[in-house]
């Protein structure tokens, strides 16, 4: 034993578990009624002094009884510390249910505050985690804000804003929840001024709301003197958070500017001074702000292209009818012309194919660019669509688009403001009408020709079977690469060689693909919904294997356009003079779907106003207001999902960039939801607004699979793509030739992977390693996975037993004691 002069403290575990007990027994009681006697049967005072022994033992090697801190070193000593309060958080949030987050650094909740403080000062030791107790400032703006809510709240009707009266149970304890609000302290920090604000204000608002309830209205009233009491500490935790947010957010109104907006008073009592200023006065002020700039149509932001007569040719017709076809022959006729095109594959296609007829043409994408010195003609991605330049001929592919809540915007504004007096419009006939009106509108001329198939289509009744019914010349159509994959390593097996498409391949690995196909190398394709857009191959026959796919939200049957645009590829004419089309499931939705007429589009989607970058407002907050005003006649406003979101990302990266910079960032083409792809945007994000004048080149990831490899091998050139864009969106140092080169290295790379590894993506369990088939709804065989759940089952067996004995010999000890 170590001389008492020597020692610093006495550690006591018995008095912090006392501590523990006490605490939680009155929160019990005030909170959890309904396990209240189970709890005091339980959690006694031992078991509390026990847990807390024991979590010390275990991790120590001893228990801390006598403790000489003249020999314990700071970092020791910080760690016993952290490990106290850790243990009192766990023990509140693990036994008890609690929805309190119990973390080392964040002591969010009051109880927990009081427990470590309780603990320190019987230990002897200084509170590290002390925080300041929120206190009146006596303030012109606390006042203010305290008369506003006083006025209001006791004023203003909430029944249509979701307050509930009081329950029986929360009126018969009144007073213990007043005299709790008006005792409790408010510590500062944020997550307990909120957890206060929440419960201060439900009791507030549903005691105004319960003020003429019968039987109980003269009592209620008794109590309004301390319900004004919270009313008054509401204000004053209000008024703190202000303040600290208007440090913050330089731009943000004034207490007296938003008390000064009447629309904002009821929202202030319901939700506060942050919520309101961000979702009500900003909102409406920047509606009246954007109101002034816009102009009121949408035409008049092309004032060129109004003064100019243009003549357009609506081709029109289903997929696979020569409506591409005819307009680009007239484009090869003229000096200057653009292609517009959804995808870049498609303009790459056209590129091609000016080209090898003697027609200079240069490409123009969001990924990539290809200029042909003194070519008349560029073949681009829609977007990219050089709005100052006139040409002689404009051919707009795939214009049915045009109702596509993301990108739609593109092809009303191809519509509305090319400079080109000879327009050619391809489209499915539903989107017809809408087309005439935007034309009609923009006080322009037109002629409709109208394209027919020809080659008969034909539904095969009978439903297909993979293992028996694959034929030369099929195209078989799922929807998610692992699926592609996984149909070309079965087929495989059976010896049917395949090509196969999916939305991530490179356009050189796709063609490389299309042409085994085409060459007779490969007797089948193998497809993802890729194939639908612009595709032109001999295919004999179409086959859905499946009917659903993911649209981003969810799991979905295919819609009638979708269904047409890609049943409409099979036949071919000179080759396959009659197109098959097959399905292996839903046979009924596709013989509709072919046989019935699409619903005809009625909007189209407007863009995101440039003049929105000159507000004196938050650019997220201006696209979010904008988003939500009410559009005229044909329009719609696009969606900014996405370009919210990543908007809000640079934000939390504290950039020093201006709007316009910030928009261009969060325009660039990339996918945002592969996280290689992502983190090298951030990055790069980071060093244009840090100065730098070139990017960091994208690193191939080494492989452990070949799995693995192709994945790595579409990140990679994914991200290539993105050190492009990026660089020429922000006119930095761009190496064309390396990029060109490693692109190319990473398509074949692809490639070669497609042509010799496609066996490592059969399906096998993932137990056993049995062969399972390519969509088989687990990736355990089933004799596995009932060997796993009878597993489950005999733990939980045994838990259970376990749980009884331990009971058992508790109640034997007790029973002993007791004696």
């Amino acid at each position: 034993t170590l001389d008492k002069s020597e020692i610093a403290y006495k550690y006591e575990p018995l008095d912090i578990g006392h501590v523990i007990y006490e605490k939680v027994l009155e929160k019990m009681k005030f909170h959890k009624n309904d396990i209240y006697k189970n709890f005091k049967q339980r959690y006694t005072e031992e078991y509390l002094f026990g847990s807390v022994r024991w979590y010390k033992r275990t991790r120590d090697g001893k228990v801390y009884y006598d403790l000489d801190l003249e020999n314990i070193n700071p970092d020791k000593k910080r760690s016993l510390e952290e490990r106290i309060k850790t243990e009192l958080a766990n023990a509140y949030k693990s036994r008890w249910g609690s929805s309190i987050v119990s973390k080392v650094d964040v002591l969010q909740d009051e109880l927990l505050l009081d427990v470590y403080n309780k603990g320190c000062s019987l230990l002897g030791r200084d509170n590290l985690n002390n925080v300041d107790v929120l206190t009146e400032e006596n303030s012109e703006d606390e006042e203010k804000v305290i008369n506003v809510l006083i006025d209001a709240i006791s004023t203003t009707n909430f029944s249509a804003n979701g307050i509930n009266r009081l329950k029986i149970k929360v009126i018969n304890s009144i007073d213990k929840r007043i005299k709790h609000l008006i005792n409790m302290n408010i510590y500062k920090t944020e997550e307990h001024m909120n957890l206060f604000l929440e419960e201060a204000r439900k009791l507030v608002l549903g005691y105004y709301k319960s003020l003429n309830l019968k039987g109980v209205k003269s009592f209620l009233r008794s109590k309004e003197d301390g319900i004004l009491e919270i009313i008054n500490r509401i204000g004053v935790v209000e008024n703190y958070l202000y303040k600290k947010y208007l440090e913050e957010n330089k731009k943000a109104p004034s207490i007296d500017e938003l008390i000064e907006f009447d629309e904002c008073i009821p929202w202030i009592c319901l939700k506060g001074l942050i919520w309101t200023s961000e979702n009500i006065y900003i909102k409406n002020r920047a509606k009246d702000e954007i109101k002034e700039i816009l102009l009121d149509d949408p035409l008049d932001e092309y004032p060129e292209a109004r003064f100019m007569n243009r003549h357009f040719y609506l081709h029109v017709g289903e997929t696979n009818t020569g409506k591409t076809y005819s307009s680009i022959q007239r484009l090869m006729e003229v000096q200057t012309g653009v292609y517009l095109a959804p995808l870049r594959l498609l303009a790459l296609e056209i590129q091609d194919k000016l080209n090898s007829e003697n027609v200079p043409c240069s490409l123009l994408t969001g990924e990539e660019e290809d200029i042909i010195p003194y070519a008349g003609h560029v073949a681009s991605t829609i977007e990219k669509l050089q709005m100052g330049n006139e040409y002689d001929v404009c051919v707009i592919d795939e214009a049915q688009m045009i109702s596509d809540n993301q990108r739609g915007w593109a092809w009303t504004r191809a519509i509305i403001g090319v400079l080109s007096p000879e327009i050619h419009i391809c489209m499915a006939p539903e989107a017809l009408d809408v087309i005439i009106k935007l034309i009609e509108e923009c006080n322009d001329t037109y002629e409709i020709i109208e394209h027919k198939r020809d080659t008969e289509l034909i539904f095969e009744d009978k439903a297909f079977d993979l293992n028996y019914d694959v034929k030369k010349g099929d195209a078989l159509v799922v929807f998610g690469k692992r699926k592609a994959l996984a149909v070309c390593a079965e087929l495989l097996n059976k010896n049917i060689k395949t090509s196969v498409i999916y939305g991530a391949l490179p356009y050189s690995t796709r063609k490389k693909q299309f042409d085994r196909f085409l060459n007779g190398e490969t007797e089948v394709i193998v497809c993802t919904d890729a194939i639908g857009m612009g595709v032109n191959l001999p295919i004999k026959r179409i086959v859905f294997l499946e009917t659903r796919k993911y649209d981003g939200i969810s799991l979905r049957r295919l819609n009638v356009p979708e269904i047409k645009q890609i049943a409409g590829r099979a036949g071919r004419r000179g080759i396959y003079n009659k197109g098959y089309v097959a399905t292996a499931v839903d046979t009924n939705l596709i013989r509709g779907a072919i046989k019935a007429k699409s619903n005809k589009i009625e909007k189209c989607f407007i863009g995101i106003p440039e003049s929105l970058l000159d507000l004196n407002i938050d650019i997220v907050d201006s696209l979010k207001t904008w988003s939500t005003m009410n559009s005229k006649g044909l329009f719609e406003k696009t969606d900014v999902t996405r370009i919210v979101y990543l908007l809000n990302r640079i934000k939390k990266m504290n950039l020093n960039i201006s709007k316009q910079d910030a928009i261009k960032m969060a325009t660039i083409p990339f996918e945002e939801n592969n996280k290689e792809v992502y983190d090298l945007w951030e990055e790069y994000c980071r060093m244009y607004s840090m100065g730098a004048i070139n990017l960091k080149k994208p690193v191939l990831k080494k492989n452990i699979s070949s799995k693995k490899e192709l994945d790595n091998l579409e990140s990679y050139y994914k991200s290539l793509d993105l050190n492009y864009s990026f660089g020429k969106n922000f006119n930095m140092a761009i190496n064309n030739r390396y990029i060109h080169s490693e692109k190319e290295n990473a398509a074949n790379a692809i490639n070669d992977l497609l042509l010799t590894s496609l066996l490592d993506h059969e399906r096998r369990c993932n137990v056993c390693g049995k062969k399972l088939s390519w969509d088989y709804p687990n990736d355990m065989c089933r004799k596995c996975r009932d060997i796993i759940l009878e597993n489950k089952r005999e733990k939980e067996k045994m838990k259970v037993l376990f749980r009884g004995r331990r009971r058992h010999r508790s109640f034997g000890r007790m029973k002993r004691r007791s004696r």
